[in-house]
């Protein structure tokens, strides 16, 4: 069996190469994806919690932008 000999000069520009560096940067790209979107989630979530609070607390206020006073 022959080995084809190795030539520094042209391997990084070599199809195997870039078929190799396409499929490490797709792999990268899709994680990337997948970690946005867990912290698009994750924002989404925190954003609902914080609409219900606001929803919760709206019926005490008395419309007024000021401190509350008791009584």
């Amino acid at each position: 069996m022959m080995m084809a000999a190795f030539h520094h000069e042209t391997a990084r520009g070599g199809e195997v190469y870039r078929a190799a560096r396409f499929a490490l940067l797709t792999q990268r790209i899709i994680q990337d994806i997948k970690r946005t979107d867990a912290a698009a989630e994750k924002v989404e979530r925190m954003l609902t919690k914080l609409g219900e609070a606001i929803a919760f607390d709206e019926p005490a206020r008395t419309g007024s932008l000021g401190p509350r006073r008791p009584g």
